[in-house]
Parts: C-alpha cells; sequence; structure tokens
C-alpha cells in the first residue's frame, strides 16, 4: 500500500475587485437587456419601425391593418408603441387591437406584445378605459396560439404567470406572494425571463407593493429597518419627476401612510428617519413640506407621526438629564431618574399626552444636538444660571407638568391651560418666567388650588405628592402604571392610613 503524505491545503488569496469591475458589470447587464429586446429584428427592421411610425402619426389604421399580416411589420408597430408612450398614448385603441391578428404573431412578436403591456401597464387604462383589457386580451391570443416548450422562456412565463403579469391587481397579488415567502423580487424576475422589465411600469408597481407589503408586515419598534433607506431615497429622488396619481397622491404619501399606519409608540430610530426623510416633522403645519404630505394624509395617520414626535422630545429630555447626573456624578439626581422616566412615559403610553415642549439653555441644548440626530422642537431658556438646566413642559389636557432637570422643582398646574406654554409662538423662557410668573398668574385665574410646586426627593415622596394631589382636583389616571410595584404599594397604604 502507497501512503500518501498529508500535505497542508495551499493558503488561497484572491485579489481585491478593482473599482471599474462592478461598473462594467452593470454595463453588461444593460448591454443583455438591449440584446435580449433588439432580437429577432433583423436587417432593415430600422425600416419597418419609420414605416409603421408614419403609418401611425397619419392614423393610416386601415392601411395598418393590412400590413399587420407581415409579423416583423406587426412586430415594428408594437416596438414603436413600447418605446414611444406619446404616440402609443393617442394611437392605441381597444378597435385597433381587436383588428390585429394574434394566431399568426410570430414568437418573438408575442415577446413584445407582452413587453409592450408590461411597459405601460396601468398607464393604457388611464390613457382609454378598456385599453389595458383589449391589449392583455390580444397577448393572451398570441401566448396561446404559441406551442408549449418544456423549457422555460418568456413566452412560458407570460403563460403560466397570466394572473399577476396581465391584471391590473396582479403587483399587488405578486408583491404579497413574494412577502410572505421571504422571496427576492429581482431573482423572480430573473428565473422569470422578465429582467428586462424589472424597470417598467410593471415592474416599478411590483416594487412599490412590495416595499408597502415590507413595511405593513415590519415590526416598527424591532428588527432590520435598512430596507427603510432604499424606499425613501427612491421616495424622495421620484418626487422630481414623478406624477401624482388618480387620487392626487405621490407613491410617496402611501409610503407615509403605511409607515404610521402601526400602532406602536416607540418606532425605531430607522422608522422615524423614514417619516421625517419623507414628510418632515409633522408638528410644523406651517411649512411648504407639511401641506404637500401631512394634509393629505388621514387625521388618524398624523396624530400618530405627532405622537411619536412627542416621545422623542420626551425620550429626549429624560436621557439628557440622565446623561447630566452620569457626567456630574450626581447620585441623588441619578436615583430619581427611574421614577421620573415611569411617570412621564407612563402618561405617554396611557395616551395622556397632548403636547411636549422642551425648553434648554444653551449649554444643555449644544449637548442636545450633538446627541441625537431627530429634530427636537427645543425653546430657548435665557439666563446664564439656566445655561445647563433642561426643563420640559408636558401638557395631559385636563393637567400640566413642567419639570426639571437640578434643583426645578415639579410643577403640576390644574383648572386650565398654562398661559404662554400652550402659545407655539412663544420660543423662548426665563427660569423666573418658569418657576415665579406662571404659577402665581395661574393660581389667580384658576384658584390657588389649581398649582402645587413639588421638590424632588429622591425616595419618592414627589410622586406620591403629584399623585395625591391629582386625585384631590378629580383627575383621573392610571396610577398603577405610574409607578413601580413597591411605590404603589407604599402609596396605598399611606392612603389606607390617612382614610382610617
Amino acid at each position: 500500500m502507497v501512503s500518501l503524505l498529508t500535505l497542508p491545503s495551499p493558503r488561497l488569496t484572491l485579489p481585491d475587485w478593482d473599482e471599474h469591475v462592478p461598473t462594467s458589470w452593470a454595463a453588461h447587464t444593460e448591454r443583455a437587456i438591449d440584446l435580449t429586446r433588439g432580437a429577432g429584428t433583423g436587417r432593415n427592421f430600422d425600416a419597418l419601425l419609420d414605416e409603421a411610425r408614419a403609418l401611425l402619426k397619419t392614423s393610416a389604421f386601415e392601411q395598418l391593418i393590412e400590413r399587420a399580416g407581415d409579423r416583423r411589420f406587426q412586430r415594428a408597430v408594437f416596438t414603436v408603441w413600447r418605446h414611444d408612450p406619446a404616440l402609443a398614448r393617442t394611437t392605441m385603441s381597444p378597435q385597433l387591437l381587436a383588428a390585429l391578428p394574434a394566431a399568426s404573431s410570430s414568437r418573438l412578436t408575442t415577446i413584445t406584445m407582452g413587453t409592450l403591456v408590461l411597459e405601460h401597464f396601468d398607464h393604457l387604462e388611464r390613457w382609454t378605459p378598456g385599453l389595458f383589457v383589449a391589449a392583455r386580451d390580444l397577448v393572451r391570443r398570441a401566448v396561446s396560439a404559441q406551442r408549449a416548450r418544456e423549457h422555460s422562456d418568456i413566452i412560458e412565463s407570460f403563460r403560466r404567470h397570466s394572473p399577476v403579469l396581465f391584471e391590473l391587481d396582479g403587483p399587488g397579488r405578486l408583491a404579497a406572494f413574494l412577502a410572505a415567502n421571504g422571496a427576492d423580487l429581482p431573482r423572480w424576475f430573473r428565473e422569470n425571463h422578465l429582467l428586462g422589465e424589472a424597470d417598467s411600469r410593471f415592474g416599478r408597481q411590483v416594487r412599490d407593493a412590495l416595499y408597502l407589503e415590507w413595511i405593513s408586515r415590519a415590526d416598527a419598534e424591532n428588527g432590520d429597518h435598512s430596507l427603510l433607506e432604499t424606499i425613501t431615497t427612491d421616495v424622495v429622488s421620484r418626487q422630481r419627476t414623478e406624477e401624482t396619481d388618480a387620487h392626487g397622491l405621490y407613491f410617496g404619501h402611501y409610503v407615509l401612510r403605511a409607515l404610521t399606519e402601526h400602532a406602536t409608540r416607540y418606532p425605531s430610530t430607522a422608522w422615524l428617519d423614514a417619516v421625517l426623510a419623507i414628510g418632515g416633522d409633522p408638528r410644523k403645519r406651517e411649512t411648504e413640506q407639511w401641506r404637500m404630505w401631512w394634509s393629505r394624509l388621514p387625521a388618524e395617520n398624523l396624530a400618530r407621526a405627532i405622537r411619536w414626535m412627542r416621545g422623542v422630545d420626551l425620550k429626549a429630555f429624560l436621557d439628557g438629564v440622565e446623561q447630566y447626573a452620569h457626567d456630574t456624578q450626581n447620585a441623588d439626581m441619578e436615583r430619581m431618574l427611574e421614577r421620573r422616566k415611569q411617570f412621564l412615559l407612563g402618561l405617554y403610553e396611557q395616551d395622556r399626552v397632548d403636547d411636549v415642549r422642551l425648553i434648554l439653555g444653551d449649554d444643555v441644548r449644544r449637548w442636545f444636538r450633538r446627541s441625537t440626530h431627530l429634530p427636537v422642537d427645543a425653546l430657548r431658556l435665557t439666563g446664564s444660571a439656566y445655561a445647563g438646566t433642561a426643563i420640559v413642559y408636558v401638557d395631559c389636557g385636563d393637567f400640566a407638568l413642567v419639570e426639571g432637570s437640578h434643583s426645578f422643582k415639579l410643577h403640576v398646574y390644574t383648572g386650565g391651560p398654562v398661559e404662554g406654554l400652550t402659545d407655539s409662538r412663544t420660543r423662548s423662557f426665563s427660569g423666573y418666567d418658569l418657576r415665579t410668573t406662571m404659577p402665581v398668574r395661574h393660581a389667580s385665574r384658576y384658584g390657588s388650588s389649581s398649582h402645587i410646586a413639588i421638590t424632588h426627593f429622591h425616595k419618592g415622596d414627589w410622586l406620591r405628592q403629584a399623585l395625591d394631589y391629582l386625585r384631590e382636583c378629580g383627575v383621573r389616571v392610571d396610577e398603577r402604571a405610574l409607578m413601580s410595584p413597591n411605590d404603589f404599594a407604599d402609596l396605598s397604604r399611606r392612603r389606607a392610613a390617612r382614610e382610617w
């Protein structure tokens, strides 16, 4: 027996691709598509194209029908219609298509017919009612006349996938199928010999439907949301040339609506990025962007988007206070943070938050700008003594809160709106306004019991005082959801002892 030496496997090192390689591949792909579309044209086909174009432009339809018995001329007519939408719009008609022979069409002519329908797709019906059905029926008759082949080609794809390729609701049905099965759209086009139609009207509609299907199925809070960047880039770039549909809406309106259909209160950062990239801040009604996008969405979707932005502001305040406590090693403030977070976010989760306004000193304002790229709509807190102070105003309808970092007390207001803070035109406040002027003015207007200022003691007594005060004022909230189980049990014991 001859024993063989066990030699180490050679290490295979491949050089990096040159930068021009991907570009070269793209060029080859485009060339292949062009060759596919031009296959079978043969010599003098340009002359046939010119003849077909001339007959169409002069509306010489009877002469065109007579010439349509020539397969190559018939293919020239469909080719002209495919590549000249303006001429197709003015010369295609259900009557003319019904007069064209389908049974005698060649395989190549049948392919051209099918790709013509895919190229213009729903636009056919917008041009002339009944035109899509007439073109679809012509293709189906031509496909039926072709001998079936065992190996797959584009004709067999037309035959097999006719219910999605040649029906107006086909793109949506195909998108739902692909999304449900985790299938890849480019691969589906490639496997069905339709890669050349990926950018046709049909292809774009499938892609759009797949985007909406993916958004509908996605978890808005978690998961891989990287596709959203592709979707928003596509929407924004198309905005320069895209026309509105029959409802006066751009595709971006449908994307924005799909994004804001999700009932979550905490969409991911990528999700919010997509919403803002298309529609801008939903709270800024005075802007042209708002009028273009948000004014066309259902009130429920707009309200949800605004609520998300309130959550962003609320979380920004809590994160800012937490970072300040961490940076300054303020142990007392750090111990209070968990209670503050559960209290404020609990109100948000109960849908009690009607408005949120951040009021920031100059130093902390700069920190906020560095720490988040989301648009935090912050007002200015004036005065050098308040440069590092962050304050939040939370409007809960039948009551309002004003609280802040450092030694700023928790102010709770009832009885009516807090004058000044509810006016969106006011963009700056002084510390004296918030600590003294507003409480005094509110109490004089709604009574001395309409306001209370509570010191933030780290053991949670401030939270019990706030909830007791709201209860005495007849305000009902889900207290259990606003505090820890231990704090709620302690609150219940104290109340029971007082009542006893």
